[in-house]
């Protein structure tokens, strides 16, 4: 959470309109992404049932063109097809927005679909100040690997 609330404070730094899907019974915490700088009148949050309706919501906001950032929480599922993944791809392409996807799913793990060109796993050491250590595991545009470590200071809910 506390990397994804960095995303959304840089797309906003940009001016780039930002929102927020969920078809998980769980939603963000907002004191939270306030206190990492995220502008929350500005970050449209839709709910819906279950992940068909998070990709058809998330498939609408892209297609309007209105959005910079589309983050689609998936949670423990993340099962879609690649016919989901390729139009979204293509309307995102068209429109040049990025569509970010969360997802509980280990290192080892299949990543969503062959579509995803980016894909990160994410993990966390310590509490209180914790230390997250951002790996790549896959990268279409290009063949090196990376990783990062950052040190957040979230309140007890960013975690």
């Amino acid at each position: 959470m506390s990397f994804a609330a960095d995303i959304i404070a840089e797309a906003q730094a940009q001016n780039e309109p930002v929102a927020w899907v969920t078809g998980t019974g769980s939603i963000f915490f907002p004191p939270d992404l306030c206190s990492r700088g995220v502008d929350l009148t500005a970050v449209v949050v839709i709910r819906v049932h279950g992940e068909t309706d998070s990709l058809m919501a998330a498939e609408w906001l892209v297609r309007s063109g209105a959005m910079g950032l589309v983050i689609v929480d998936l949670g423990v599922h993340g099962n879609i097809t690649d016919a989901s993944l390729g139009r979204l791809l293509k309307l995102a392409e068209r429109n040049l927005c990025a569509v970010l996807f969360l997802s509980n799913k280990q290192g080892q793990d299949n990543s969503l679909g062959s579509r995803i060109s980016l894909r990160g796993h994410i993990t966390r050491s310590g509490t209180g100040p914790f230390l997250v250590d951002i790996r790549t595991t896959r990268d279409k545009r290009s063949n090196s690997g990376s990783r990062q470590s950052r040190w957040y200071h979230g309140p007890s809910g960013m975690h």
